[in-house]
C-alpha cells in the first residue's frame, strides 16, 4: 500500500532545511522535502509522476536518493505554509520574523516622536523664556517712564532691560528648531478595521510605511477556536497581537505629539498676546515716531503668532476625539489570556472551549519555556498600552489645562482694553468683546479636556501611594516571582 502522508508539525521541515528552500518555486513544483540527511532526501508530493518529482529534487538538493511519498494538495499547501511560520490561510507578511520587523519599526517610530515631543517641549520652554524676557522689557520701559533715565534708577533699568532682550534672544533659539519642525505632517499608521488584516512595514519611495494585508478569510473562526490550535499557532497569534498592540501605542504616541504641538500652539498664542501688549505699550505710553513704529510692529506680530497657534490648536482637537474614542475600544477588546486560556466565564465557554490547562505553583517549566513565554510578553505588551493610555488621557489634561492658561490670557486682555482701553466707538467694543469670547470657548474646551482624564485617573490604579512591584523570572510561573512594596508613588 503506497505511503500517503498528512500534516503533522513534527514532520515540517526543519529551520534549518527550510530557510533554504524557494518556497515560491516549489508551490509551482508542488513537491516539498521534509528530510535531507547524509545525501538522501525525503519528498511529499500530490503529483503521479513520483520519478520526475525524483529527478527534480536530486538536481534542486543536490542529493543522491530521493524517497518520494503522495500527499495531498491542501496538505502540501499546509506544510509549506507551517515552513514559512504562518498559520492556515495567512499571508506571507504574518510570519513572526516579519511582523517582529514590523515592530522593531513602530518602536523607532515612536523614539522619532517622542525626540519630536521633547522638542516641542523644548520650544515651549524658549517662549516661557521669551514672555519672560518680554515682561522683563515692559517692566524696565515703566521704570523708564516713571523715573526716567537718570540717576540711580538707570541701574535696576538697564539690568532688566538687558536680562530681557538676552531671555528673549535665548528663548527664540530655543523655538526655532520647533518651529521647522512643525512644518512637516505627521502621519500615523492606520488603525486596524473590523475585518481581519495583517499590519507589515513596507518601503515607499525611500520610506518606511505600514500598510494592511487584505482580510484573512477564516481567520476570526480560526482564532477563536483556542482549543484546537497548536502551541506554534498560539504562538503566531500572540505574535501578531503584539503588533497590532505596538501600532495602538505608536498611535497614542501620534495623538501625544499633535497634541504636544497644540500645548506648542497655545504658548505660541500666549506670547503673541505678550508681544501685542509691549507694543499697545510702546504706541500708548511712548508717544514719538520710532516708538510708534516699533509698537505696531510688535501688534502685527502678535497677531501672526496668535493666529498660528489658534491654527495648531485646531490640529490638536481632532486627536483629543480620535484618542480618546480608540482608548475606549481598545479597552472593551479581549485581552491576550483569552487567546491561550478560554475565559470559562463566558457565555460561549462551553460550546467552543473544552478545558483550560492549569498551572499549579512548582510545576515544571513546560509550557512557560514557549508559548508561555510569548503569552508574557503579549500580557506585558498590554500592560504597556493600558499605560500608554494613561499617558494619553494625561496628554488631554495637560493639554486641556493650556487652553485654560491662554484662555485666561484673553480673557485679561479682552477685560483691560475694555475697562482701560479709550472708547473708539461700536468696532472697538465689538473686537474686544470678540477676544473675551475666544477666551471663554477656549475655558470651556479645556474643562472638556480635562474632565474626561480627570475621571480616568480616578478610576485607574496608577498613581497610588503604595505600589508591589513584581520582579519577572520567566523561567517560572508568574504567581512564583518575587515582589516588593514601592513605598513612595506617584501623586
Amino acid at each position: 500500500m503506497e505511503q500517503v502522508v498528512f500534516f503533522d508539525e513534527e514532520l515540517a521541515p526543519s529551520e534549518a532545511l527550510a530557510t533554504s528552500l524557494d518556497f515560491a518555486r516549489l508551490t509551482v513544483l508542488r513537491w516539498l522535502p521534509l528530510r535531507v540527511d547524509n545525501g538522501r532526501a525525503w519528498v511529499i508530493t500530490p503529483r503521479d509522476d513520483h520519478g520526475s518529482v525524483a529527478d527534480e529534487a536530486r538536481v534542486r538538493l543536490g542529493v543522491q536518493d530521493v524517497d518520494v511519498s503522495r500527499t495531498t494538495d491542501a496538505t502540501l499547501t499546509r506544510f509549506i505554509e507551517h515552513a514559512q511560520d504562518l498559520n492556515p490561510g495567512f499571508p506571507i507578511e504574518s510570519s513572526r520574523t516579519i511582523l517582529a520587523r514590523t515592530r522593531t519599526y513602530l518602536a523607532d517610530r515612536r523614539s522619532q516622536l517622542a525626540s519630536y515631543r521633547t522638542l516641542l517641549a523644548k520650544g515651549r520652554t524658549g517662549l516661557a523664556m521669551l514672555r519672560t524676557g518680554l515682561a522683563l522689557v515692559t517692566v524696565s520701559l515703566v521704570l523708564m517712564k516713571i523715573f526716567g533715565i537718570m540717576g540711580l534708577a538707570l541701574i535696576p533699568e538697564g539690568l532688566l532691560m538687558v536680562c530681557g532682550t538676552v531671555m528673549a534672544v535665548d528663548g527664540l533659539t530655543w523655538y526655532i528648531p520647533a518651529r521647522h519642525l512643525t512644518r512637516g505632517a505627521l502621519r500615523p499608521p492606520a488603525p486596524s478595521g473590523e475585518a481581519f488584516t495583517i499590519p507589515f512595514a513596507t518601503l515607499e519611495n525611500g520610506r518606511v510605511v505600514i500598510r494592511r494585508s487584505p482580510p484573512v478569510a477564516g481567520a476570526q473562526e480560526l482564532a477563536q477556536d483556542h482549543d484546537r490550535l497548536s502551541p506554534v499557532m498560539r504562538r503566531r497569534f500572540l505574535a501578531l497581537e503584539r503588533t497590532e498592540l505596538a501600532l495602538e501605542r505608536t498611535r497614542l504616541a501620534f495623538f501625544r505629539t499633535i497634541m504636544a504641538k497644540s500645548r506648542t500652539g497655545m504658548a505660541l498664542v500666549r506670547t503673541g498676546i505678550a508681544l501685542a501688549g509691549v507694543g499697545m505699550v510702546f504706541q500708548q505710553r511712548i508717544h514719538n515716531g520710532s516708538a510708534d513704529i516699533l509698537g505696531i510692529g510688535l501688534i502685527t506680530v502678535g497677531i501672526v503668532l496668535i493666529a498660528e497657534g489658534l491654527g495648531w490648536y485646531l490640529s490638536g482637537r481632532k486627536s483629543r476625539q480620535l484618542s480618546q474614542s480608540e482608548s475606549e475600544k481598545a479597552g472593551e477588546k479581549s485581552a491576550g489570556w483569552d487567546i491561550l486560556f478560554p475565559p470559562a466565564a463566558s457565555e460561549e465557554a462551553e460550546e467552543h472551549y473544552r478545558c483550560a490547562p492549569v498551572i499549579m505553583a512548582g510545576s515544571s517549566p513546560g509550557i512557560w519555556g514557549t508559548t508561555g513565554l510569548a503569552l508574557e510578553r503579549t500580557l506585558l505588551a498590554e500592560r504597556r498600552n493600558v499605560m500608554a493610555r494613561f499617558r494619553t488621557s494625561h496628554a488631554r489634561s495637560r493639554t486641556g489645562m493650556a487652553y485654560l492658561r491662554t484662555a485666561a490670557n484673553f480673557v485679561a486682555v479682552g477685560l483691560g482694553l475694555l475697562l482701560t482701553g479709550p472708547a473708539r466707538g461700536m468696532g472697538w467694543t465689538s473686537l474686544v468683546y470678540a477676544i473675551v469670547a475666544v477666551g471663554l470657548l477656549l475655558f470651556a474646551d479645556g474643562l472638556y479636556w480635562i474632565i474626561p482624564a480627570r475621571r480616568e485617573r480616578w478610576q485607574l490604579p496608577f498613581c497610588e501611594s503604595q505600589m508591589e512591584i513584581s520582579v519577572p523570572d520567566y523561567l517560572k510561573p508568574a504567581g512564583e516571582w518575587q515582589t516588593f512594596i514601592l513605598e513612595d508613588g506617584c501623586e
